[in-house]
């Protein structure tokens, strides 16, 4: 899969500025190095001198010089090494007045080049549409541009938030609106090359939100209560489960609108929750767990749900939940008093997508405005998210360019795979299965999934203690008796060694890079449990080229198409075939020993889950209910198997995180499907070593061959707070340079926050979902005045949890003028027993062989 940006980048620093700050940075490493040089030559004049006047005066220059002041007297240089410091330190001092002057002229030629890059259609279409508030700002801010007053204090304090959306445009690709055009592209050695992707004519695809739309259309002909055994019937999305399930908050229909009450999850509420947990479902089907689960009669079960349908508990639907449903179908209720506005809606759908980003602002009121009368009318309180794709014609890749890095990442990911916490939960949920219900045992897996995903994220959380305090053999109460949990903890421990080893002389000698090679990846990870590399796994990896023939691994996702399965239908009608190449991938890599590989096709509150049936075989809501959780006693682990006894493998195909999926689903997909590539190499690394947290550290770069795994990082500390806080934007951006020179770092960085302390990866969605999504990575250029300027508010708005600390990471791959923000979502797999590598076809009649 391709992420391209449409916007063509361009750098915001001025150039002329930047020249002059390349050589502030380069006097900077003059005036050290000259520093140091001095030290050993005072240091023998010192010696020379002893007992003397001089010496004195030696001392008080090889100190002024040590903590870079002027020296309290003048005169001639005592030394060479003294002469050439205070050459450097004048050429610094002269270079920090050049920057102190062209300061304000080159700030005003950056607001330029911002406003240039706001005027671009696709982005303003983007922002009118995600964020109104900052489309009008941008708006506001180009007409003060224009004006002939000077820019408001009002526009500058804008500049922050333009500049985060315009950055993020040029150097993040993350599917949303027009921000990022998306494209799924197959081997072929007559394609485009991946080094030069093209932005080609995207299509927009809009839609709303299936989730919430479906609420509000199951309200507009409700049935009766004598007719309610034709309905189907669901939680509403708008109610909320605590944390611990203990109590259901919802809304209840009061003579006024709507009110939110709560009630505790138990007994019949309980029934109700747990009968659907996966879906709407048909009412008949509801009556029926309940009366099984309450111990009920039917007419008792029948008299509950209604009661709870009055009450706002559960709520009906007119048709079963389907993901793959096309909005302007669902939009079609001729029989309902909205219809005029459901009309209304699809029409200014259609019209949405061919508007310019100045007439979005009053289609998306008008459209809003129709929709909060549907609800009205449906009685159901509900926001309907406006959604945008945008979609690239189906494209081939010639990817013999790239065969070096495209086998490194084999090993590379063999390596950080060893580190997936799926390996531990599906580990973990054996042993806690077998102690629950024996060896052997089979129950069904609708009734046990809360309570087994509870203890998994209990026994996950002890375990992340228990490791963080280093003691392995605590483990053993928590896993098999095969001791496969103690195996690979002790293999993470020795691969956590040997790079920690590698990046601590990497680090004192100077070097920018620890290089690993991917036989040396395969040979640390050859010990990996029998049992963890049973079954096929596979990665939907994020890379990007950095230009020299290397690529940079960003991320790692579960790579069954989850990254890219919500554009299928977008690409099935541009004509493409990704559904039916999915399709027959997913069943012969995941049904190789006859399991058949069904596809869960609910949405559970999930959008972005909504895709079209890829596997022939599918889960509704019902057929959760007959599948049992068996333990097969030969191999140790656990399976999920029909009715009829058939073994079963359940991939979630959409693209919401599996962790916000119900109990049942979240616990059978862990046993097929891997997780993400956690990275905590150089965090670890980090974290091992003492730091007094005021001087600089600077990391290594990790590398696998052709494949950059880990980039440079800064962490500043109180020396890169001490030049954030210069008082004036221009002292700022000196220190700042200055502090570059020192520590060389690049002009380019991307700021990111990490936790001392990372959450315990468990099947609980309040552990699973990443705090750095509160921090998200921002790039700054700190070459330029404007983004140097608004760069402590930016700091200011992180997040400021105790434990977060933040650090500074080289822009790799950095802005190249004229180009697009690009990258590739590669699939990279293993077979039953193998090794992870990249399967497609090289060309030139190669191709990669598979295990």
């Amino acid at each position: 899969m391709l992420r391209i940006n449409p916007l063509v980048r361009k750098r915001l620093a001025d150039p002329s500025l930047q020249g002059t700050l390349r050589r502030l940075a380069d006097a900077e490493r003059s005036v050290r190095d000259a520093a140091r040089r001095c030290s050993d030559e005072l240091h023998e004049a010192i010696g020379k001198a002893r007992g003397t006047p001089t010496e004195r005066q030696l001392l008080a220059l090889r100190r002024a010089i040590r903590h870079d002041r002027r020296p309290g007297h003048s005169g001639p240089a005592p030394t060479p090494a003294v002469a050439r410091w205070e050459e450097a330190r004048q050429l610094r001092s002269s270079l920090c007045d050049e920057v102190t002057r062209l300061y304000a002229r080159a700030a005003d030629r950056e607001r330029e080049t911002l406003a240039e890059l706001l005027c671009d259609e696709d982005l303003a279409r983007s922002l009118a549409l995600t964020a109104p508030e900052v489309y009008q700002q941008s708006r506001r801010y180009l007409a003060g541009l224009t004006a002939a007053a000077p820019l408001s204090a009002g526009a500058r304090k804008s500049e922050r938030g333009l500049i985060q959306y315009v950055t993020r445009a040029m150097v993040r690709t993350s599917p949303l609106a027009r921000f990022t055009a998306v494209g799924i592209a197959v081997p072929d050695p007559a394609g485009i090359s991946p080094e030069d992707p093209r932005c080609t004519a995207a299509r927009p695809f809009a839609g709303l939100d299936r989730v919430m739309l479906a609420y509000v259309l199951g309200g507009l002909n409700p049935p009766s209560e004598a007719r309610l055994s034709d309905a189907w019937l669901g939680l509403s999305p708008t109610s909320v489960l605590d944390p611990d399930h203990s109590r259901l908050y919802f809304l209840r229909p009061v003579d006024t609108g709507f009110q939110r009450f709560a009630v505790p999850v138990n007994g019949t509420v309980r029934a109700l929750v747990d009968a659907t947990a996966m879906g709407p479902r048909p009412v008949p089907s509801v009556v029926e767990h309940v009366t099984a689960q309450a111990a009920c009669s039917p007419e008792e079960a029948a008299r509950t749900i209604i009661g709870a349908v009055r009450q706002g508990i559960l709520c009906t639907y007119n048709e079963p939940e389907d993901g793959a449903a096309d909005v302007s179908r669902m939009l079609d209720r001729p029989d309902t008093a909205a219809n005029p506005f459901l009309e209304d809606v699809r029409a200014r759908l259609a019209q949405l997508t061919a508007a310019t980003a100045g007439e979005r602002g009053a289609g998306l009121d008008a459209l809003h405005t129709d929709v909060e009368k549907i609800c009205r009318i449906a009685r159901r309180p509900a926001r309907i998210t406006v959604t945008e794709d945008y979609v690239l014609p189906p494209a081939r890749v010639a990817v013999h360019a790239w065969q070096q890095p495209l086998q490194d990442l084999g090993p590379a990911v063999e390596l950080l795979s060893v580190f997936d916490w799926l390996h531990d939960i599906r580990v973990l949920a054996t042993a806690a299965f077998v102690e629950r219900f024996g060896a052997g045992a089979s129950v069904p897996l609708a009734t046990h999934a809360d309570g087994l995903v509870q203890e998994v994220s209990r026994r996950a959380a002890v375990l992340g203690e228990v490791v963080g305090g280093g003691d392995p053999t605590a483990l053993t109460a928590l896993t098999p008796g095969d001791h496969s949990l103690e195996r690979l903890h002790s293999l993470r421990r020795r691969i956590v060694g040997t790079t920690q080893q590698r990046l601590t002389q990497a680090a004192h000698g100077g070097c920018h890079e620890v290089l690993m090679s991917g036989a040396e990846c395969l040979e640390l990870t050859e010990e990996l449990p029998e049992r963890l590399r049973r079954d096929p796994l596979s990665y939907g990896v994020l890379v990007q080229s950095t230009g020299d023939g290397r690529l940079v691994l960003n991320d790692g996702l579960p790579g069954h198409g989850m990254l890219y399965a919500r554009f299928l239908e977008a690409d099935r009608r541009l004509g493409g075939d990704a559904v039916t190449r999915l399709g027959e991938r997913l069943t012969e890599r995941y049904g190789w020993d006859g399991s058949r590989v069904v596809e869960d096709l609910g949405l559970h509150r999930l959008n972005v889950n909504a895709h079209p049936r890829i596997l022939p075989h599918g889960l509704r809501p019902d057929d959760w209910y007959a599948l049992r959780l068996i333990h097969d006693e030969d191999a140790d682990q656990l399976r999920v198997q029909d009715a009829d006894g058939q073994d079963l493998r359940i991939l979630p195909l959409g693209t919401g995180h599996p962790g916000l999926f119900p109990p049942p689903l979240s616990l059978a997909s862990c046993l097929a499907t891997g997780g993400r590539l956690n990275n905590d190499l150089l965090d670890g690394w980090h974290r091992s070593l003492p730091w007094d947290g005021r001087t600089t550290r600077r990391t290594p770069r990790i590398s696998v061959g052709a494949v950059v795994i880990a980039r440079r990082r800064w962490y500043g500390g109180i020396e890169l707070a001490a030049a954030l806080g210069s008082s004036t934007p221009h002292t700022r951006l000196q220190a700042l340079t200055q502090w570059r020179g020192r520590h060389q770092v690049p002009e380019e960085v991307v700021i990111k926050t990490t936790f001392e302390q990372p959450p315990p990866r468990t099947l609980d969605p309040s552990h699973v979902l990443p705090r750095r999504h509160r921090s998200k990575p921002q790039y700054v250029d700190l070459t330029s005045a404007l983004c140097t300027r608004v760069l402590p508010r930016m700091l200011d708005r992180r997040d400021t949890d105790a434990a977060a600390v933040h650090y500074l990471e080289e822009g790799l791959p950095g802005i190249e003028e004229g180009t697009h923000a690009y990258e590739w979502a590669v699939e990279i797999g293993r077979r039953p027993g193998g090794l992870f590598r990249y399967e497609g076809a090289f060309g030139h009649g190669e191709r990669s062989v598979r295990t």
